[in-house]
């Protein structure tokens, strides 16, 4: 929990900071060479915090830790190269395209957690394979702006295709919420689940019947690493 707190307030921390350093260069500053790059700077922090937070989220919930981990590395890596390039005085091509590789599957990471985030085990089965489409999406699209950018092909076609692949892309990750709102009504059912360590805690699970809610209650309680050794039923809607 430590770890994670430490996560979502460091991001917070940089976005406030950016904000703040912005808002005191834009009234005061006199907009010189180190005034333009210090602004570069926190508008960077600040996008590359906003990519890093559903890594940061998926920490919180306790779930995905890899794909979380892997999230904030693949941002901080890009969010280094940009700010590298930012106070360099030399115009490197292939620094520029490091830094749209790096953001790119930072991009994608972050898509990945945060509908990995979003997922909830009562999602109908239509919901559940668009999460995977999306994900192979995401993977497709990073791997295709890379090598968009390195290979700068000619013709205008492979750029159409991956026009085509990123609006496939937002449609199915758009697709995924609104479809999980339209499913059909589940009753909700509500236990006091005991941990080993003597806490109780209130749960509340939606299950077509109490022995799939149940089941999804306890699930719900173990994943912080605790174990049920009770769980009485309070509540049924």
């Amino acid at each position: 929990m430590h770890g994670r707190r430490i996560v979502l307030l460091g991001i917070a921390g940089l976005l406030s900071i950016s904000a703040l350093l912005a808002i005191a260069i834009l009234v005061v500053g006199h907009f010189g060479d180190t005034e333009r790059r210090i602004l570069a700077t926190t508008m960077l922090l600040a996008g590359y915090g906003v990519v890093a937070l559903p890594g940061a989220v998926l920490l919180d919930q306790g779930r995905g830790r890899q794909l979380a981990l892997v999230t904030v590395a693949l941002t901080a890596a890009g969010a280094a190269l940009a700010l590298a390039s930012v106070w360099s005085s030399s115009e490197s091509e292939s620094l520029g395209k490091s830094i749209g590789t790096a953001t790119a599957v930072a991009i994608a990471a972050a898509q990945t957690s945060a509908l990995t985030a979003r997922t909830r085990e009562r999602d109908p089965r239509v919901v559940r394979r668009l999460y995977a489409v999306s994900c192979a999406t995401a993977g497709v699209g990073a791997a295709a702006a890379t090598a968009l950018l390195w290979t700068q092909p000619s013709n205008n076609l492979y750029p159409r295709l991956f026009g085509a692949l990123v609006v496939l892309d937002v449609l199915v990750v758009a697709l995924q919420p609104i479809l999980a709102r339209a499913r059909a009504s589940i009753p909700v059912h509500g236990f006091a689940v005991v941990l080993d360590s003597g806490e109780t805690i209130a749960v509340s699970v939606e299950g077509q019947d109490l022995a799939t809610a149940a089941a999804r209650a306890i699930r719900s309680a173990e994943r912080t690493g605790a174990h049920v050794v009770r769980l009485d039923v309070t509540a049924a809607a």
